[in-house]
């Protein structure tokens, strides 16, 4: 009579989850590409921007975010990672948590830079319209 169990079970426990404790280097990984993705972007939209004419202030404004905005974030989801990791039991519910925070980490450093240098065009548009 256990042969009629031994199957079933058997497939139920193929599909294991996946260890919890690579989740905080793969988030390692994640957060310094999207950093590096960020600066990328931020760099080569406020040169375009300066070229364009926007006051070169705006270099100095891209550099305060990315030391006082970008990088503390960043740090912060790696090592809320990196502490997860460590004391989680692995279950599908903690990498579908991990693929959503991946997911928000590279949505915001890829739309974040051009919707702030935008931003600034706009703002000093504004101001040099009404200075006229």
């Amino acid at each position: 009579m256990a042969s009629t169990f031994g199957p079933r079970l058997w497939r139920r426990s193929t599909a294991s989850v996946p260890p919890a404790r690579s989740l905080g280097r793969r988030m390692t990984v994640h957060a310094a590409a999207a950093l590096i993705a960020f600066a990328a972007l931020q760099i080569w939209l406020v040169t375009s921007a300066v070229a364009a004419g926007a006051p070169s202030a705006l270099i100095a404004v891209a550099l305060v975010m990315l030391l006082a905005l970008a990088v503390p974030i960043a740090r912060m989801t790696e090592r809320h990672w990196y502490h997860l990791s460590r004391q989680a039991l692995a279950s599908w519910g903690l990498h579908a948590r991990f693929r959503r925070d991946v997911r928000r980490l590279w949505a915001a450093a890829l739309t974040l830079p051009f919707l702030w240098v935008s931003g600034a065009m706009a703002a000093t548009d504004a101001i040099a319209a009404i200075a006229r």
